[in-house]
């Protein structure tokens, strides 16, 4: 059984370094409660802890696709399709931080997100 799941993390490594970069943002968001902060009428709503379990959930969803290989290709599709929208939703706030709020120090994550968000794309296409 060790043996078969090592097996499918191996096929599926990209969609699962995906899922488990995924649960790493949404813990560091969830974590971070001041992450987000402009504009600050958003702020309560952009760091709302029930968002970053969403991603968490999203996350842990692409991890056990990968990890039982894939067997039900809807669910994966669907799993790929909600992460790269969130991914890519995050991706613009980031930008929106960096450019009208002069905050560069999100430049790298905004980078990262887009990196996971080509291979999400990626992994969407050859689904």
């Amino acid at each position: 059984m060790l043996r078969r799941l090592c097996h499918n993390i191996d096929n599926n490594f990209v969609q699962f370094v995906i899922g488990a970069s995924i649960i790493a943002i949404g813990a560091s968001l969830w974590l971070d409660r001041t992450y987000f902060f402009w504009p600050p009428e958003l702020t309560k709503a952009m760091n709302d802890q029930r968002l970053d379990l969403i991603i968490m959930f999203l996350g842990f969803g692409l991890l056990v696709m990968a990890i039982t290989g894939n067997r039900n290709k809807a669910w994966q599709q669907i799993f790929l399709i909600l992460s790269g929208s969130v991914i890519f939703m995050i991706a613009c706030i980031q930008i929106w931080h960096a450019y009208l709020a002069h905050e560069i120090r999100m430049a790298h994550t905004v980078i990262e997100d887009a990196v996971i968000f080509i291979f999400i794309i990626w992994l969407a296409w050859k689904s």
